[in-house]
């Protein structure tokens, strides 16, 4: 095969695991997002809230069947707590991208299939995807899999994407990582040498939507300095940074919801305990 990326697309969404998935739908609510009905995973006990941008989403994730088949997500909460899970990178053609990682010897079973009932105005949806699930090395430093959407129309509804915060999508995502430049080779081969920079203490990686940021334990602390971030360990996807069209009415939904937000050269930064988890950067953009 010629070349890296085949059928990629770039960053499909991150999947925030939470341990009540209706106080972590008010808690988004709060910070000025809209958010799509509830999904319920087929055959799973999983459920999700969504809140969808143009190009892509952020999907919190919650088990509502406890006992019942969870893909881990039970294991995760209990080790770790509430944050961001995974990423989801998006594929045009499910098959073309297992081919890929097939090839390199890093993708252990076969294509999925998965369907979730969406509880939505007028009549349930059934949103369908294809999944890949590569091994680890495939995407080094972080926890991944790849998502291809066969209903793509389902999932953006009229006023879905419309945010009281104007936010328009990921900007990017900051990952902690003990030695960034170790995992440049690895993203090479996914997204291309051109899209990976490696400086100093950091690596970023330009996937075509929103940019991985690995940085180390101590870089992550400099950059949220006086915030109280814990001890991420390394793959921790700790840090999401959202684009808003009006800064202003992102600090407005912010102050009505009295969110003890910091303001920085970069814009606003919302704690992870206001944020399930995750730091959340509201900075300007388109």
């Amino acid at each position: 095969m010629s070349g890296a990326r085949v059928g990629l697309t770039g960053v499909d969404h991150c999947v925030i695991a939470v341990h009540d998935l209706e106080a972590a739908r008010t808690r988004y609510q709060r910070l000025g997002f809209t958010i799509t009905p509830r999904g319920r995973h087929i055959g799973w006990a999983t459920a999700n809230y969504c809140i969808m941008f143009p190009d892509d989403y952020i999907e919190l994730l919650g088990i509502v069947e406890p006992g019942a088949y969870c893909a881990g997500l039970d294991t995760a909460l209990a080790a770790q707590g509430e944050g961001i899970l995974k990423l989801a990178l998006g594929s045009d053609d499910a098959s073309a991208t297992h081919a890929f990682f097939a090839a390199e010897h890093l993708v252990p079973v076969p294509v999925a299939e998965l369907a979730r009932e969406l509880e939505a105005p007028g009549g349930t949806l059934l949103p369908k995807f294809r999944l890949v699930h590569p091994d680890a090395a495939a995407t080094p430093g972080l926890a991944a899999f790849v998502c291809e959407h066969l209903t793509p129309g389902l999932l953006r509804r009229d006023g879905w994407c419309v945010h009281r915060n104007s936010a328009t999508g990921i900007v990017s995502y900051a990952v902690v990582a003990d030695d960034p430049p170790s995992l440049a080779g690895g993203w090479a081969r996914v997204f291309g040498a051109d899209a990976v920079v490696a400086t100093g203490d950091r690596l970023a990686v330009a996937t075509g939507t929103a940019r991985l940021e690995f940085l180390t334990p101590a870089a992550l602390a400099r950059e949220f300095e006086g915030m109280d971030i814990g001890a991420p360990q390394s793959g921790t996807i700790a840090a999401m940074t959202v684009a808003v069209a009006e800064p202003g009415a992102a600090d407005s939904c912010l102050a009505e919801s009295g969110v003890d937000c910091r303001r920085s050269g970069r814009g606003l930064i919302v704690p992870p305990q206001d944020a399930c988890g995750v730091i959340v950067v509201f900075e300007a953009g388109e």
